[in-house]
């Protein structure tokens, strides 16, 4: 199970800021979706259904209890996350863990297809059905309604998930999430947002009694207070007739008093300071919070999106102006986000190189004051606006005709922000339409009305040794009103005065096309080769992946490290622009793409549609043909990898990686993390030289590409910037050098915080075959759920256990692990218990049963429909570039119900009994003392 906070990436607007907009649209309400057949039982039980043939014969069900963790009392705090734990730990008709066997005895997945969360607003609970009969029907609205009825909260079912909680909780406690939780609670400091963490009060989890968790319980869990999403292939009035068999009897009940979620914007010039010890790169934030109103409306939509624009456009203008540090800072990035449903927060982030805090923050009120009196330029707003454009577009192309879980989780995300259901293609077109009608006046005087009206609150994330060396808010006070009374001259914006190509090359020769198994296949002249798998899955949409043999396995050692720094060529631009021009000349295309180098293949992977796709490869064509550096942006990414480098030696986590690391790779040492002396000893032309030793000739490379395309315009686009890329060498498939021998103990004593890690990792040689792999896939979801049920559930120390077997094709190894966080004073007893199975199933091997459960959860995943681009992808990539069967997915299906017990217990034999073995541990510094 999970928590998800409230505080999610998306646009958001300002209510009450029309005055700034200049030509407001009528106040027309947003079109909801239609597609909605809505209802409610006479106990108040409301229900969502949407008729859904995606995948075939499958129905999605989500119970929503709007009651999260806002509507706690004080003295529960964590209760709304622990009554969903509890609902996996008994009901009437489910004793203790009975309801998870029984839900993977029908052939679901935990985790996958079952699986619950606690937010601010609701609980919630899913099931992905592996089939529409009525019995699985039956079956999924009779296990929700036990959940919401029927929960038998067991004093001795309790004590095993408490600590299962608390690991969960555990898992959240690296830099990162600390500093996220700190932010927040800053930002909703005074409202329950800020007190009400989901996750809830460690110390009250530990030792709240069972009745006041059943109170919780007991006060909320009402139908009344609950809606059931259906997605799939049901109808109104099978849902209907389910609804009251389940739900029918259940009797409405008077709920308690909502809370005020208010929160205090205080709007005054404010400092505060999170201290923690880890950090190595130090930020100001600057925030500017206000109200805002979740659009109904077209007039509060472009609200909104005047907003959105507004701070992208700043965004953009900062990004270029620090491409190079300045003296005391690093990066700017200024975005807009909510911080709860009615507020938003526009947040400047300032990444510093040093300690003067007082320049930094001068130098950063300066910008603001800077573009708050100059604004922006036209072509500012035109990438900004394709952007943004584009991005709702593609949300719109991947919600439309698609899977059950998409649309279940689009219904559902709207839901629990509180936010109307509405048409997403109506909405991307009405985005597209008001964006438009966005002028330059409006934005430049939106930012300057936010930047005269607001007083920024600065918080200060910087190391606990440094807290006396910031300014006081009244000295920040004074240099705000300074800095917005002396803006700075305007700075010339960044242009581009030509096309991103302004010569096609000629389109080359195809040789040789095949169709076969849904696949069409063709060789160009140059030596390469395009492969195509249409797929309906998301309209529009396209994955691509260029590739070929050659990495840093196949260079001179003393040019590896160079290699394997490749990805950041981008940063440099290519075909005579930097990468600010060709932002502006991208914008117009959802393209992403992105170039990879490891040790054996190198190429270029990401996602296109098809009126961009010759965009996408345009800009192949001229990172491969028309590469370029330059020595100082490449000694500005050094500075960055720097820091970098330094939170891996002093980060807890960091430092257990590492060693681990030095022992896995102790034969393949470029893969060991860089030191700054190694990276210092990379120029620019070192990276030059690299890139053309790899990219420089495509003979013997795949352009793959799976998505809802047509064949035939596929090709003509290859044949003109695939085919006619150079090809004079090539390189081949080679075998990599072989993870380390030996059994090894690392015992890492780091960091402050109450968390531990044992990993024990293990490899074995291994000849590769691919029903060796199949095999290994099918042991490793039997072991993962022994795993599971042994130290989660049993032993009640774990909250998520990683366990997995892979073979590598380059290495012919078997290499795995065993993972798991944990209480630091459980360590040795959690792995006795991981060992004492691991040692059971080898003596008495996986049963018929365990194993007859995953193959049929396997079966369900790879039916046709029910199947992703990206494992589309997965498969044709391995056949392009390995000779694997085109029909993979049908020769697994017809080849698993042949795997018998005997040969899947041969093979874990053959793995484990090795004497390659990494035994790790992590635990805090002071368990050391």
């Amino acid at each position: 199970m999970k928590y998800i906070s409230i505080i999610i990436a998306a646009c958001v607007g300002l209510a009450g800021c029309n005055y700034y907009i200049s030509s407001q649209p009528q106040d027309t309400a947003l079109m909801l979706r239609q597609d909605l057949i809505q209802g409610q039982l006479s106990n108040g039980m409301r229900y969502i259904l949407v008729e859904n043939e995606r995948p075939q014969n499958r129905v999605s069900l989500q119970l929503v209890v709007h009651a999260g963790s806002l509507d706690e009392a004080d003295d529960q705090k964590g209760i709304a996350h622990l009554v969903e734990h509890m609902a996996f730990n008994g009901t009437e008709k489910y004793p203790a863990n009975t309801l998870i066997e029984h839900q993977e005895a029908l052939g679901m997945v935990f985790g996958r297809d079952v699986n619950a969360m606690t937010e601010y607003y609701t609980t919630s609970y899913f099931l992905h059905l592996p089939n529409n009969s009525e019995q699985m029907l039956n079956e999924g609205f009779d296990m929700l309604a036990e959940q919401a009825s029927s929960l038998v909260f067991a004093q001795n079912e309790l004590e095993k998930e408490r600590p299962v909680v608390e690991e969960e909780w555990r898992s959240g406690l690296n830099m990162m999430a600390r500093l996220g939780t700190a932010n927040r609670e800053i930002l909703l400091q005074g409202s329950r947002f800020g007190e009400r963490e989901p996750i809830g009060d460690m110390e009250l989890v530990r030792h709240v009694d069972a009745s006041r968790i059943e109170a919780f319980w007991q006060d909320w869990y009402h139908p009344n207070n609950m809606t059931l999403i259906v997605v799939g292939a049901t109808n109104q009035t099978q849902v209907e007739q389910l609804l009251k068999r389940h739900f029918g009897s259940l009797p409405a009940k008077t709920l308690p008093q909502r809370p005020d979620l208010a929160i205090p914007l205080d709007n005054q010039v404010r400092l505060e300071v999170i201290a923690d010890s880890e950090i190595t790169t130090e930020v100001l934030s600057f925030n500017f919070r206000e109200h805002e109103k979740e659009p109904h409306t077209e007039a509060e939509l472009k609200a909104q999106l005047l907003n959105e624009i507004t701070m992208q456009a700043l965004n953009k203008r900062l990004r270029e102006q620090y491409q190079v540090e300045s003296e005391h800072v690093s990066k700017m990035i200024m975005m807009a986000r909510p911080i709860a449903t009615g507020y938003r927060n526009n947040r400047l982030m300032v990444l510093l190189t040093g300690k003067d805090y007082a320049a930094s923050i001068d130098e950063a009120f300066f910008e603001l004051s800077r573009y708050a009196e100059h604004g922006f330029s036209d072509s500012d707003l035109t990438t900004v606006k394709q952007s943004i454009t584009n991005r709702y577009t593609q949300m719109a192309d991947s919600l439309r005709d698609t899977t059950n879980r998409r649309v279940l989780m689009s219904i559902f995300n709207r839901l629990r922000a509180q936010s109307p259901q509405l048409d997403t293609d109506e909405f991307a077109q009405t985005v597209k339409r008001l964006s438009d009608e966005i002028s330059l006046p409006e934005v430049n005087l939106h930012l300057k009305q936010m930047v005269s009206e607001l007083n920024p609150l600065v918080i200060a994330q910087i190391k606990p040794e440094n807290q006396e060396k910031l300014p006081s808010a009244a000295q920040i006070n004074v240099a705000w009103k300074t800095a917005i009374a002396n803006p700075p001259a305007a700075i010339k914006p960044v242009t581009v005065d030509k096309k991103l190509m302004e010569n096609t090359p000629p389109a080359a020769k195809v040789i040789a096309h095949k169709q076969q198994d849904g696949i069409d296949m063709w060789q160009l002249e140059n030596g390469t080769t395009v492969w195509f798998e249409y797929s309906d899955e998301t309209p529009n949409q396209l994955l691509v992946d260029y590739r070929g043999w050659g990495g840093s396995q196949h260079l001179p050692a003393e040019m590896r490290r160079a290699a394997l720094q490749l990805r950041q060529m981008g940063k440099f631009g290519y075909g005579g622009f930097d990468s600010d021009q060709l932002t502006m000349l991208n914008s117009a295309y959802p393209n992403h793409i992105m170039a990879f180098v490891n040790q054996d293949s190198h190429g270029f992977i990401g996602s296109s549609d098809t009126r961009s796709l010759e965009n996408w490869l345009q800009n192949m064509y001229l990172q491969i043909t028309a590469p370029q550096v330059d020595e100082k942006l490449w000694h500005a990414t050094q500075l960055l990898i720097e820091r970098g480098i330094e939170n891996r030696l002093t980060s807890s986590s960091g430092q257990f990686n590492t060693a681990i690391d030095e022992i896995r790779y102790v034969n393949n040492p470029e893969l060991l993390n860089l030191t700054k002396e190694q990276l210092n000893d990379i120029s620019a032309d070192d990276l030059l030289t690299a890139w053309q030793s790899l990219f420089s000739s495509a003979q013997g490379h795949q352009l793959v590409i799976v998505g809802n395309a047509n064949a035939q315009e596929i090709i003509a686009l290859a044949q003109r910037y695939v085919g006619s890329l150079p090809s004079n060498k090539q390189y081949h498939a080679k075998s990599l050098p072989k993870f380390g021998k030996g059994k090894h103990t690392i015992n890492i004593a780091a960091g402050e915080e109450p968390m531990a890690v044992t990993s024990l990792m293990f490899n074995q040689d291994l000849n590769y075959d691919s029903q060796l792999e199949d095999k290994a896939y099918l042991l490793s979801r039997i072991i993962a759920n022994r795993l599971r049920e042994s130290l989660r559930e049993a032993a009640g120390g774990v909250y998520s256990v990683r366990f997995g077997i892979r073979l590598d094709r380059e290495r012919d190894q078997a290499y795995g692990m065993v993972s798991y966080s944990h209480d630091p004073a459980r360590g040795q007893e959690l792995k006795a218990q991981a060992q004492r199975e691991l040692n059971k199933v080898l003596q008495q091997g996986i049963t018929k049963q365990e194993l007859d459960e995953v193959v049929a959860q396997t079966k369900h995943a790879l039916q046709a429909d029910n199947m992703t681009d990206r494992q589309r992808m997965s498969y044709l990539k391995a056949a392009a570039q390995y000779g694997d069967s085109l029909t993979a997915v049908e020769d697994y299906l017809a080849w698993v119900d042949s795997v018998t017990p005997e040969s899947l217990n041969n093979l874990l034999k053959q793995v484990l009994n090795t004497d390659n073995w990494i035994d790790a541990t992590l635990v805090p510094a002071q368990s050391a003392q």
